[in-house]
């Protein structure tokens, strides 16, 4: 299936290779494997998704890139930080890492002056756990965000599109259980990289 989010940069590719198709038949090839390629990347592949209550699921598929002991920039707060890398062929799809209301969105680091793309959202828990994630898109600098301070996310389900990969971070409580290693493999939505302290 193809993420929805591929239309804006298919259409015209499309448009651009039928006129070439009908025109310059031999121009067009290389555009009609533009064309798959770029549906191959904006793929959105059925997700098996962990049904731990207690678990915190991994945002994307990626690399676990690194795992330090850091203070928390947004909530200001000694936090387990794991650092997550896609490749550009990982589907583009951002899922929320554990079920609760969003409380606050930000734009930048607050502890940073530049302008940069960063973009983070805090998650809060029925239990009052909070976890922040935080994406640096590193490739087409975009993020589409599909939910807002004062929503509810579920754990597993989509909150977010990174078009052609990103690097996403997770702060969590210094109590929680990490379940990854650095340099693992890891699916969205189906592995659990931490666990709640009460778990």
């Amino acid at each position: 299936m193809i993420a929805h989010e591929a239309f804006w940069y298919l259409m015209p590719l499309v448009v651009i290779t039928a006129i070439l198709q009908y025109n310059f038949p031999l121009f067009a090839l290389p555009l009609w494997l533009v064309v798959f390629a770029v549906m191959y990347l904006f793929r959105t592949p059925k997700q098996v998704l962990s049904s731990d209550p207690l678990g915190l699921v991994c945002p994307v598929d990626s690399t676990v890139q690194s795992i330090s002991k850091v203070m928390d920039p947004y909530l200001n707060r000694e936090s387990i930080r794991i650092d997550f890398e896609m490749n550009l062929t990982d589907p583009y799809t951002l899922l929320s890492i554990t079920e609760g209301k969003i409380m606050n969105f930000w734009m930048r680091r607050p502890d940073s002056n530049n302008q940069d793309r960063i973009r983070a959202i805090w998650i809060q828990t029925d239990e009052e756990d909070d976890t922040v994630m935080e994406v640096h898109p590193s490739r087409s600098g975009q993020v589409i965000c599909y939910s807002a301070a004062g929503e509810r996310v579920g754990q597993g389900k989509k909150c977010g599109f990174l078009p052609f990969g990103a690097k996403v971070v997770v702060y969590l409580p210094n109590e929680c259980r990490v379940e990854v290693k650095e340099g693992q493999r890891v699916c969205a939505g189906k592995d659990i990289i931490a666990r709640w302290p009460r778990s």
